[in-house]
């Protein structure tokens, strides 16, 4: 039923509605005002026309009605019929002061001596619009005496007819009028929102893809609206447009330094244990005989290639982005330990690193190493030589909650609104992509966020089981 709804028609439908209506109630109006004159019209002339002809008819009637001779009445009468046909009198009556007939044009009616009908008592002349015969009146006197007086019924359909042609031409002029203005409405309209909805095709388009800006053949002149309209659409495409080339550029630099990052952190990892490799293979190459040095030697070479086989799968487990839908694991959170502790040394940070989680939880391994990771780059990277980087992961109430905490100077208010909305689509100046990449997974998690700080700043990251239902991002 909203869909039927007036205000969600189109305009181009709405607009000429509204001037059908419009028309409607105006030609309503005229026509009522035309009628009303020509019916007053119509009384003034047919009053002329009966008095002009009562005026004839007393000075006929005047000698038979004062010497009451019926016979010359009824010769008089008879004379006038056709001189009067004009006027429509289907009935005359000459009436004595004591009314009775004197004289009809219908004796068989009214013969001489009755008592004349109630309708031909005087009475103002109105005329009914429905009525099809109307009565007229005049008092005939000679000398300031009255001698009697002349009714007559005198047939006023012609007057209806008239009256019922001028409403039917009146009807078929203004329904034609309407629906003439009613279409030039809808063209108009249509042709006025004709760049209206031009753009609206074109952003239309834009959800598939990017907004395409109009070709310079295809714009009004400057001066107009639609002119004005058209290039502020083509400025806002040039700028979107830019926006995401910045954006792309921004996202294809930070992932070159953090691969920069890991890279290094992987050389170092790796290059720590070689030296004590190349000793124990110096070892056994040497003291290859002696089977203490040779155990020493080759435990030695176990460990150093063990270390470089759990950072090496931590990393593969990492960057080749693993089965989504397997849960993450106590040891997912351990691995990413091997790949940030040489960003902490470089940086002479403490790593204060305790997670409480016995068993796997229902959330996508790959989504919460990669907010974990990314939240931990940024501590380190805020915090200053010899302060403290704080990571707590724990399972409870059906939730795992992340905490990561620095010694720096807290998080910017843009970053924090990042996070805090769930403003993906934008990348803030201070920050670089890491939070924006926090903030697009944390949104897709459907978790909560709580920041705390400054002096330095905890990011506490709850994310509830899928399972017991998703709440929406809040603070």
């Amino acid at each position: 039923m909203r869909a039927l709804a007036p205000r969600r028609w189109p305009l181009a439908l709405r607009v000429p509605l509204l001037i059908t209506l419009l028309m409607v109630g105006v030609a309503g109006a005229i026509s009522k005002l035309v009628l009303v004159r020509l019916e007053a019209v119509q009384a003034t002339h047919f009053e002329e026309l009966s008095d002009a002809y009562l005026d004839g008819l007393s000075t006929a009637l005047l000698p038979a009605m004062i010497r009451r001779d019926a016979w010359e009445a009824f010769d008089a009468l008879d004379r006038s019929r056709p001189r009067y046909q004009a006027v429509g009198a289907l009935l005359v009556l000459v009436v004595l002061p004591d009314g009775s007939v004197l004289a009809a044009s219908d004796p068989l009616r009214h013969p001489l001596g009755a008592a004349a009908p109630p309708e031909a008592e005087p009475a103002p002349l109105h005329l009914e619009p429905s009525a099809a015969t109307a009565w007229i009146h005049r008092a005939v006197s000679e000398g300031g005496v009255a001698v009697g007086r002349i009714a007559a019924e005198v047939d006023v359909t012609s007057l209806a007819t008239e009256r019922r042609a001028t409403l039917l031409a009146l009807v078929g002029v203004n329904a034609a009028l309407t629906l003439l203005f009613a279409l030039l409405g809808w063209l108009l309209v249509r042709r006025m929102l004709h760049p209206v909805l031009r753009l609206s095709e074109r952003l239309g388009q834009a959800a598939e893809g990017r907004l395409q800006p109009i070709a310079e053949a295809d714009m009004p002149p400057a001066d107009t609206e639609e002119g004005r309209a058209y290039r502020r659409y083509n400025a806002a495409a040039a700028a979107i447009a830019e926006r995401e080339a910045l954006l792309t550029r921004l996202a294809e630099e930070e992932r070159r330094a953090l691969v920069g990052r890991y890279a290094s952190a992987m050389a170092h990892e790796v290059n720590n244990p070689l030296g004590g490799l190349f000793n124990a293979v110096r070892m056994i190459q040497r003291h290859g005989d002696d089977p203490q040095r040779r155990q020493r030697a080759a435990s030695l070479l176990e460990r150093g290639l063990t270390g470089i086989h759990n950072v090496v799968r931590a990393s593969l487990i990492l960057w080749r982005g693993e089965a989504d839908a397997r849960p993450v694991s106590a040891a997912d959170i351990d691995d990413l330990r091997l790949l940030i502790e040489s960003e902490a040394r470089r940086r002479e940070l403490v790593l204060d690193w305790r997670h409480e989680m016995d068993g796997g939880f229902p959330a996508p391994a790959q989504m919460v190493r990669q907010v974990a990771l990314n939240l931990l780059l940024n501590a380190c990277a805020a915090s200053p030589p010899g302060g403290r980087v704080t990571l707590r992961a724990a399972v409870a109430a059906g939730a795992l909650t992340l905490e990561v905490a620095d010694e720096g100077p807290g998080l910017p208010a843009e970053a924090c609104a990042l996070l805090l909305d769930g403003q993906a689509a934008q990348v803030p100046q201070a920050g670089g992509l890491g939070l924006w990449t926090v903030a697009r997974l944390v949104r897709e998690l459907g978790a909560r966020v709580k920041i705390a700080g400054p002096p330095g700043s905890r990011i506490i990251i709850r994310i509830h089981d899928a399972e017991r239902g998703t709440p929406r991002l809040a603070a």
